[in-house]
This record gives C-alpha cells, sequence and structure tokens, in this order.
C-alpha cells in the first residue's frame, strides 16, 4: 500500500474551532485515499441555519468530480455524527489560482512564490504586505518585498493569499 503523499502534512494551522476541526479531521481521513486533502473547513452561523464551506486540493490538481466526491463524504459525515440537522449549506471547492495559504506546510509548498499578508498585528507600523517567501523557520516566515525582509511570526496572520500575476 503506497502512502499519501498529503499524510503528515497538517501542521500549523490558522485558527480553526472544535467542530470545523473534527470535520476537517474525519473528511481528511477519507479523502487522503483518493490523494486529495482538505485545506481549510469554515462554518459560518446564520438564521436559516449553518454554511459550511470546504476547500479542497489535490496534487493533479481539482476538478468537479473531485468536489461532488467530498461534498458527498462531509455530508455523510456530518449526518453519521449528527453535527448539524438538515438545515446546513454545504459547498466545497477548490483553493483558486491566488489560493489562501492556511498552514506553515502552505508557506514551505510555495516557498519562492509572492504572497499578500495581512496581520493581526501590525510589524513595523505596517498590517499588510505582498513579498516572496523566502524561508520559514519555526513558526516564523521571511518575505521579501521591494523595500525590505520581514520577519512575520505565523501566529501574527490574519490571512494569506498566493498573488499570481495572470498574463493575457
Amino acid at each position: 500500500m503506497t502512502q499519501s503523499p498529503f499524510r503528515g502534512y497538517f501542521i500549523g494551522y490558522l485558527k480553526m474551532n472544535d467542530l470545523e476541526e473534527k470535520l476537517h479531521l474525519a473528511l481528511n481521513e477519507m479523502l487522503e485515499k483518493k490523494e486529495m486533502r482538505v485545506l481549510n473547513v469554515s462554518i459560518n452561523k446564520k438564521t436559516s441555519g449553518q454554511d459550511i464551506q470546504i476547500i479542497i486540493d489535490s496534487s493533479s490538481g481539482v476538478n468537479l468530480d473531485n468536489c461532488a466526491f467530498a461534498s458527498k463524504i462531509a455530508g455523510d459525515i456530518i449526518k453519521i455524527d449528527n453535527l448539524y440537522d438538515d438545515n446546513f449549506n454545504l459547498e466545497v471547492s477548490s483553493p483558486g489560482i491566488n489560493r489562501q495559504l492556511f498552514s506553515i506546510d502552505d508557506f514551505l509548498l510555495y516557498k519562492g512564490c509572492k504572497v499578500k499578508i495581512k496581520l493581526k498585528l501590525a510589524v513595523e507600523k505596517q498590517k499588510n504586505f505582498i513579498g516572496t517567501i523566502r524561508n520559514i523557520e519555526n513558526q516564523n516566515i521571511l518575505i521579501t518585498t521591494d523595500y525590505k525582509d520581514i520577519i512575520i511570526d505565523f501566529n501574527n496572520i490574519k490571512k494569506a493569499n498566493l498573488q499570481r500575476d495572470i498574463k493575457i
């Protein structure tokens, strides 16, 4: 039996609540058999129920069949574990071209790529940075901006996305 390239991939994630983490782990266990992984689970309460958003990825890319498969598995997990009644909306999608980075391992995977980072607390009187990921050491991410190198603590990141230039 070959081991999934995603096994052990989930280190140092941006904050998820207990229910999101439970769904994340259960779904990953099922998806890794298909060479897929869950990048993020987000559950938002609405007056009409819950909105559950799941972002999946695969080394070979994500297609509609992957999303449908992950959606069915997630729906089954939600029903079997009685996480919610029937009043929820479930959305499964790919991360997209300017994908969000959720974990330390995402930063490692995209080392050398351009990234836009929004911080919780200012570093050098600034909360927003665009630069290239140069190095990751422990919980620190070194990015190079147009002007200087900045070291950012992973736990201070509110949101981070790849910045890809699309040429037409």
